[in-house]
């Protein structure tokens, strides 16, 4: 389920828009204000943004460069909301880093088109250029580049089997009945979260900004990497 941060201080234009992406399946996060968004971007990253234009303490195009600045949200798609129908204001709206914009009033079905062809676009995107990260089954080593990790025996089968549906997120309640094997409804998140963290420190350049391992608040755990899992025997590491 992909996750959309809508920040719009018009709090009807906020609800319709919400309503419109949840029926089509996608979480939804809002915010009234340049501020507020960035404080949710503290705890959670979105895979797409709705940003209005004018809003009362930064506007939508000075959110925008920042958002363009931070390393975690840099590529993420987009979308201006704005109600200006001059060339200038849409120049001004793309230059400023956004993908695309949709003036209102608009029809929801306009809405869900934008917003489906930047993810699909921005997915590939992902995937083609997501670097390459190997597992050793024999020994629990984890290979990124020319960098080589050695992981406990959990750690390992917890990575492996996020790695084994790679770019989907996978909820705590999953990993806690496939990789624990806990009856369902039995078992803590904060085991998951425990181990993710330590699994981070081992695997990402920077654990505090994780780019290969990601969660997303509320939702689980996706793997931003292509997975190679080698089955050498015990014969041939000797």
């Amino acid at each position: 389920m992909y996750e959309i941060l809508i920040v719009d201080d018009d709090v009807q234009m906020q609800v319709m828009v919400e309503q419109v992406l949840q029926r089509e399946g996608y979480s939804v996060l809002r915010a009234s204000t340049a501020s507020q968004a960035l404080k949710l971007l503290e705890s959670t990253t979105p895979d797409l943004f709705i940003v209005d234009v004018v809003m009362p303490d930064v506007d939508g195009l000075t959110l925008c460069r920042k958002l363009r600045q931070k390393e975690e949200t840099s590529r993420l798609p987009i979308i201006f909301l704005t109600g200006s129908v001059s060339t200038l204001g849409v120049v001004d709206a793309l230059e400023s880093g956004a993908d695309d914009y949709i003036r209102k009033p608009f029809a929801p079905r306009e809405l869900v088109a934008r917003v489906r062809s930047l993810i699909r676009r921005y997915a590939q995107y992902v995937e083609r250029d997501a670097p390459t990260i190997r597992l050793h089954r024999v020994d629990c080593r984890v290979t990124l580049g020319n960098r080589t990790v050695v992981l406990t025996r959990v750690e390992f089968d917890l990575l492996k089997y996020l790695c084994s549906a790679p770019f989907q997120m996978h909820t705590a309640e999953t990993l806690l009945t496939t990789v624990w094997r806990y009856p369902s409804g039995i078992g803590d998140a904060a085991l998951v979260r425990n181990h993710i963290r330590n699994i981070r420190r081992k695997i990402e350049v920077d654990p505090e900004r994780p780019v290969i391992l990601q969660s997303r608040h509320g939702r689980g755990y996706v793997i931003k990497a292509r997975p190679e899992i080698e089955m050498e025997s015990a014969f041939q590491l000797r």
